[in-house]
Parts: structure tokens; C-alpha cells; sequence
């Protein structure tokens, strides 16, 4: 097996294999989702739909895909792309996919508020990131630490 498969994508492939794991699991026996609407009409469709356990349970996700590829011998940015692989997708989405799609198709309604896409951006790209930063940076810097010292 090659540095890069141990240290980038198999870390990165497990922490977008469980979060996406747990995201499903969530969805059929957990707790409602945090719906967010731009209005205060019930009829209204949802903008962003936030699934707060499970943005908490990507603290734990970051952590062992930091833990992984450090273990490995990443260096601090395959690590930390190894920590954010779960967001990539999103993040192609919401950055490629909608403005071409805008664009070029006309599946997609042309009066789409911007405010609803920066929305959805944060509750699908940016809280997620946050969660998976947030449990994994503490692991890279404390590994960091311990090769300082040593």
C-alpha cells in the first residue's frame, strides 16, 4: 500500500464512510432535524435542514480521521484534508455543480434566492467543516506536540 493510500485516502474514505453512515442512521431513528425556512409561513419549503447529532457525532469522526493519518505519517495537510473529506462533496456541489447547472439546465428555478443557497451552503459545507475541524485539529496539534518533544 502507497503513503499517499495510508495517509489521505483511507482516512479520508472511512471519515465519509461513517459520517455518511450515521447521517443515515439519524435520518430513520433519530431525533427531527432543525429545520430552517426563509419565511414564517408553515407551507413554505425548508431551506436548510440541519441534523444537529449529527454534527456532534463529527466531532469523533474528525478526530479518528486526524488520528489515522497521523498514525501514517501525513504531513499537516494531507491530515488535514484527511479530517475535511467528508466535505468535499458538499463543497463540489454547492460551488460547481448549482452555478453550472443555473447556468446550463433548466431543471433548476432561475428565482432561487441567494439567500437560500448561502444558507444551505452553511448548513452543508461550513457547520459540518467547523464539526470535523473541531475534533480533529486538537488530535493533529496534540500528535504535533508529542513529535516536538520527543
Amino acid at each position: 500500500m502507497t503513503d499517499r493510500v495510508k495517509q489521505v485516502w483511507l482516512p479520508g474514505f472511512l471519515t465519509l464512510f461513517l459520517s455518511m453512515m450515521l447521517l443515515m442512521a439519524i435520518q430513520f431513528f433519530g431525533p427531527k432535524p432543525l429545520i430552517v425556512s426563509t419565511s414564517g409561513w408553515r407551507m413554505t419549503a425548508p431551506v436548510a435542514v440541519i441534523y444537529v447529532p449529527w454534527l456532534l457525532s463529527l466531532l469523533p469522526i474528525g478526530a479518528m480521521g486526524a488520528y489515522l493519518a497521523g498514525r501514517a505519517g501525513a504531513s499537516p495537510r494531507a491530515t488535514l484534508l484527511s479530517i475535511m473529506f467528508p466535505v468535499l462533496p458538499y463543497s463540489v456541489f454547492f460551488v460547481l455543480w448549482i452555478p453550472v447547472s443555473l447556468i446550463l439546465d433548466d431543471h433548476i428555478g432561475h428565482n432561487t434566492m441567494r439567500s437560500a443557497l448561502l444558507i444551505g451552503f452553511v448548513a452543508w459545507v461550513v457547520l459540518p467543516g467547523v464539526a470535523l475541524l473541531a475534533g480533529g485539529l486538537p488530535v493533529q496539534i496534540l500528535k504535533s506536540r508529542r513529535a516536538a518533544s520527543v
